[in-house]
């Protein structure tokens, strides 16, 4: 397999993990990533489809999740519960996710037995035993779980809000699709997206921890034998654009909840970081804007929180709350648009971005410090970007200066030119 080293950032860096990194290519295409930390004696595996839900024919919604559960439910070398109990005796863990984007199964084991993970992967690869029996089982398994996520009234309200930001797009499809799509997706079209999406010229492998000199022999001998299948993804449709502010308004639960969807500009790019800049000195910390409008001082709200969604053809982010009981929800609303407008207007002060930075870089340190997150987060970058982008994502946010934050803010901050503001109303 052969082999190359990353480079070193041009700046202190948070993430060193990062250039421990080794990446390869076997012949038939797979991409391959290991990741040495001796930080403790524990091995994580993650394998990362390039297919979700994105990727689904519209009379299928769904699949991709749906197939995400099979893919524990049988293969030539495993039966039906084999791979959890395999996964139990050696002391390990193992589960999946699937997004828009992309489908990850991953393993975590002792640096002694985390071989039966590649077994596993390569076998389930190849192919899968679809017994009609287990797709049944499965099916309602789904149901029960998109049940369950319109009775939670955060999951709801996101999945209606991300409905109204992309109006008849895959991105704004529930994830794991609706009862009529579901019941019309069988064995076969399970079979047809794994045969589409599941081989190794579609994949990224990323094993993390303590690695002895022979893993990537190991890797090789599990893989190489699988033929690459020519996968090519569909083409989307254009974004469609919104006409403004969108309102949607559910009524479910006890407490009152926001949340505020906005587009984003391109993952990477400088324009991005300064956004990511805007939105810790608006939500990052208790001394933050917004926290001490809304939680801190005068309190109405019991937690707010940010998030910028950059792994996809159609970033954006979004700005939650909860309301305190008895709060009137049209005082937090205005609050929240009122200091976007002030922070739109108003460059931010060096000592605020100075802070914005520290608490940044605090958050990245923090949360990349264990080994299954570093090989997570390496893989979700080799699937959309390449290993580099978690580095030139925080890099461009720490080098944003006032004047790059305000342009950031008035591009991409103003709710009433392009956004969905989503309530959940008891």
């Amino acid at each position: 397999m052969p082999v190359r080293q990353t480079a070193a950032p041009p700046f202190p860096d948070p993430l060193p993990w990062l250039r421990r990194a080794i990446l390869g290519r076997l012949a038939n295409g797979m991409e391959v990533c290991l990741l040495p930390n001796r930080q403790a004696d524990l091995v994580t595996t993650a394998l990362f489809y390039r297919a979700g839900t994105r990727d689904e024919p519209a009379a299928h919604r769904g699949v991709a999740h749906f197939l995400e559960h099979l893919m524990f439910k049988g293969s030539p070398g495993f039966g039906p519960g084999e791979i959890d109990r395999l996964t139990q005796a050696a002391g390990g863990v193992n589960n999946a996710f699937t997004g828009h984007n992309l489908t990850a199964f991953y393993f975590a084991f002792g640096a002694d037995r985390w071989r039966t993970a590649l077994a596993v992967e390569a076998d389930r690869m190849a192919a899968l035993t679809l017994a009609p029996e287990a797709v049944a089982s499965e099916r309602q398994v789904i149901l029960e779980e998109l049940a369950m996520y319109e009775d939670e009234p955060w999951d709801a309200l996101e999945m209606a809000v991300l409905a109204a930001l992309f109006p008849g797009h895959p991105y704004g499809q529930p994830i794991l699709g609706d009862p009529a799509t579901l019941r019309a997706t069988g064995a076969a079209e399970l079979a047809d997206f794994h045969r589409r999406f599941y081989g190794p010229d579609n994949a990224v492998l990323v094993v993390a921890g303590a690695l002895r000199p022979e893993a990537g022999r190991w890797i090789e001998e599990a893989f190489a034998p699988l033929a690459a299948r020519g996968t090519s993804r569909p083409e989307l449709p254009p974004l469609p654009p919104l006409p403004g502010l969108v309102r949607v308004e559910r009524h479910q639960g006890e407490a009152a909840r926001l949340l505020l969807a906005l587009p984003a500009p391109a993952a990477g790019s400088p324009e991005q970081g300064a956004l990511r800049l805007a939105l810790a000195l608006l939500t990052a910390g208790r001394s933050s804007r917004l926290q001490q409008l809304l939680v801190e001082a005068d309190p109405t709200c019991l937690v707010l929180s940010a998030e910028l969604h950059d792994g996809s053809e159609a970033p954006y982010l979004t700005i939650a709350v909860e309301l305190l009981p008895g709060v009137e929800p049209r005082q937090v609303e205005e609050t929240l648009l009122a200091e976007l407008a002030r922070f739109r207007a108003t460059p931010p002060e060096e000592r605020e971005l100075a802070r914005a930075r520290r608490v940044l870089l605090a958050d990245w340190a923090f949360a990349h410090e264990r080994i299954h997150t570093q090989a997570l987060v390496a893989g979700t970058a080799l699937a959309g970007f390449d290993l580099d982008e978690p580095r030139r994502t925080l890099a461009a946010a720490l080098a944003a200066d006032a004047g790059g934050v305000q342009a950031a803010a008035r591009a991409w901050l103003d709710p009433e030119r392009a956004g969905v503001l989503g309530w959940s109303l008891p």
